[in-house]
């Protein structure tokens, strides 16, 4: 629609000139994606919300054993005002990507 605009199409009319109708059917094309792209938003959220029991995701996903290893999941959530006042050494790295 920008590019109808930048080429002189005018606005509120009920018909266009053919001149303009590449560029409107490439406008009424993307409007169609992004109709199946809304649906199909509301059908993942539709499946998302009503399947499982609800379970509750652990602490910390990239733990491995529930074992944090990282400032961000060795603290309570929401962590709390001011949480370091300095920030921690990490003393032992590991690598968990195999």
């Amino acid at each position: 629609m920008h590019f109808l605009g930048l080429s002189g199409m005018p606005r509120r009319i009920p018909d266009y000139p053919d001149a303009y109708a590449g560029w409107n059917a490439l406008s009424s094309f993307g409007s169609y994606i992004s109709v199946v792209g809304i649906c199909r938003f509301f059908v993942v959220v539709t499946i998302t919300s009503s399947s499982g029991k609800n379970k509750r995701c652990a602490p910390s996903p990239w733990a491995v054993e529930q074992n944090p290893t990282t400032p961000e999941w060795m603290v309570q959530s929401p962590p709390a005002f001011h949480t370091f006042g300095e920030l921690p050494a990490i003393k032992e790295t590991k690598s968990y990507v195999k």
